[in-house]
């Protein structure tokens, strides 16, 4: 290294780098003075994090810091393949510190294009890295960036090959910046592709980024079958547009900031996602929503080498079976379609051309793989978007990239208008937010996994009063936004569950550390809103005339709102929903006692 380091410093004195700075750069080198930030990529349809991307910084305060300088200055000291090294190398070091290695998720790691074409590349040695620090190869994705030109195209793809061959999934970044993007999805085949963030920044406001991410959508998901990461969405705006036009996962600001630990996605921003796929008529049961649910897992797969004949006779033996997937050391490699498959054998001297030969001579290998924690409708949308050759073509499930099952478009649609009518069975009409069995059975599900958690139970003083003065129109609006309010201030908890029991009923179920100031929040925020329900003349009597329960007229106050908060926590466990809200109902009473909005928390002991 030390010749190495003084020959570039007699080939840069015309880079004009200055010495100084030359040193401090050697020095990172010598010392692996390389920092690692993870941000987390996020499935746009759960909001839960599937990946992180490890992103290499140079000592902080230093002008290295910033990823852009020190890479310049690596390409202009001759030492981009060293640092492009050594960062890989802390990316995996520091993921495995921080337990990625036993998580199932992705570990973007980027690699510069250039590097892969470099005589002095160290063949093997990411692979060598993935098993010293014990990480599932299927879970390391590389991320080909291109800082330089490639001057030599031949090689830079029997890199990728190979890389592709030791079981490493590509990724293409910054797709849509510019011709090097879409140079290389059309020269290799990318399990995943990421369209840059300047065709997302402000994509709600620009019909013409739409389209253009439409189309790269439609091309990706139909031609390569790739999984599509947009990047650098900031705004609920952004995150809402990108997901309407079939984008799968995304990274930005919105989900996280790069970090050097493994950040999840805040409860505020992930019950959004929920809540607004539940308004959209999305499915809200998680567990019951997973692809898994529908997955066949008796066909069994063949491997490349397997004589067509082999398929043959399998089809034949299992009349329903409509597909087989080809698989390569358990990763999909291709799909034979029990039509196509016949088709070819019907045709003139098929059956001597191909009875036994591989079935790569016949297989397919455009198709759709899907991920066993993949929900109905993201798939439902992939689906879809084929190409109108392989609409009803089976698509495949797998499990961390390896084979898993298979599962047919009839099972999907199936499944799909189950969960929709019992949504729609479930959900109040008036807001869409889960009804009551779904709240017993999340409420219940935190109960089971020993969690502390506070129900918050609302109640509307005086709505009935309301109600019948106004007109149950006005009514109707006061709880769609008394709704939005709770959604709103509740749904930033760590938990951030929101119901409506029904009428002017609902319920919040968060983390027992934050009720006090979520609570107070929320009645400040109320009581600010009620002036606004009421004309001008009754805010200022403070009062509404109408008929009591008895038929009388009486003088009602503006409404205000009674919460009892029931806490399960170490030393006060609840065992049921029911025991909670017999609590609540006592303790509804006492808060409705009291005059004005009022939160009151039960603290039992035992």
């Amino acid at each position: 290294m030390t010749a190495a380091i003084a020959f570039i410093s007699e080939t840069n004195k015309k880079s004009g780098i200055s010495k100084e700075l030359e040193e401090e750069f050697i020095n990172i080198i010598e010392k692996g003075l390389i920092f690692t930030k993870f941000q987390p990529i996020v499935c746009l349809a759960t909001g839960n994090v599937v990946a992180y991307e490890a992103l290499s910084r140079g000592p902080e305060a230093s002008m290295f810091e910033n990823p852009i300088f020190l890479f310049e200055v690596a390409e202009k000291l001759e030492m981009l393949e060293d640092l492009d090294m050594l960062c890989r190398e802390k990316a995996i070091m520091n993921a495995k510190i921080l337990g990625m290695n036993t998580k199932p998720i992705k570990l973007f790691i980027n690699i510069d294009a250039a590097c892969i074409t470099y005589s002095k590349h160290d063949k093997g040695k990411t692979k060598t890295l993935i098993e010293e620090f014990e990480f599932e190869m299927d879970n390391v994705v590389l991320e080909i960036t291109e800082r330089t030109f490639i001057n030599d195209s031949q090689i830079f793809h029997q890199a990728l090959s190979h890389y592709q061959s030791q079981g490493f999934s590509i990724a293409i970044d910054d797709l849509g910046s510019g011709s090097a993007g879409l140079r290389l999805i059309s020269e290799i085949n990318p399990q995943k592709v990421k369209i840059d963030k300047f065709l997302v920044e402000n994509i709600d406001k620009s019909f013409k980024k739409q389209a253009i991410v439409k189309m790269l959508v439609d091309m990706c998901h139909r031609v390569l079958n790739s999984k599509i990461v947009a990047e650098g969405i900031e705004t609920f705006e952004e995150f809402t547009t990108v997901k309407m036009l079939g984008i799968d996962w995304g990274q930005g600001y919105l989900f996280g900031k790069p970090s050097s630990t493994l950040q999840l996605v805040s409860g505020y921003v992930k019950n959004k996602i929920i809540l607004q796929q539940h308004a959209n008529g999305g499915e809200v049961f998680s567990d019951e929503s997973r692809i898994e649910n529908i997955a066949s897992l008796n066909v069994p797969a063949f491997h490349c080498d397997t004589q067509i004949g082999k398929l043959v006779e399998t089809f034949n033996q299992n009349p329903e079976m409509l597909g087989i997937p080809i698989v390569n050391n358990g990763i999909p490699a291709g799909l034979v379609m029990k039509t196509n498959l016949f088709s070819q054998l019907s045709k003139k001297f098929g059956y001597d051309l191909f009875y036994k030969r591989p079935v790569s001579y016949l297989m397919g290998t455009t198709f759709l793989t899907v991920d066993v924690s993949e929900d109905i409708d993201s798939v439902a949308k992939q689906v879809l978007s084929r190409d109108f050759s392989m609409l009803y073509d089976i698509f495949i499930i797998t499990n961390n990239n390896k084979y898993y099952g298979v599962s047919t478009v009839h099972a999907l649609l199936e499944k799909m208008t189950t969960l929709k009518i019992k949504h729609a069975s479930q959900a109040n009409p008036l807001t869409g937010l889960p009804g009551n069995d779904s709240i017993k059975v999340f409420v219940e599900k935190q109960i089971r996994a020993g969690q502390d958690f506070a129900c918050v139970y609302f109640d509307l003083d005086f709505f009935k009063a309301y109600n019948d003065y106004y007109g149950f129109c006005k009514g109707d609006e006061v709880l769609k936004k008394t709704a939005y309010l709770i959604m709103e201030i509740f749904s930033v908890s760590r938990i951030g569950y929101v119901g409506h029991i029904g009428g002017d009923d609902f319920i919040a179920i968060i983390h027992t550390e934050e009720a006090q100031d979520l609570c107070a929040r929320f009645i400040r925020e109320f009581d600010a809103m009620v002036p606004k329900l009421y004309a001008e003349i009754d805010v200022k009597n403070g009062c509404i005339e109408t008929l009591d329960r008895n038929n009388l007229k009486c003088r009602f106050p503006l409404m205000s709102v009674s919460l009892a908060v029931v806490e399960s926590k170490e030393n006060s466990r609840f065992q049921a929903l029911l025991e909670i809200s017999t609590v609540a109902a006592e303790m509804k009473k006492k808060a409705k006692a009291v005059k004005g909005s009022v939160f009151l928390i039960n603290q039992r002991a035992n």
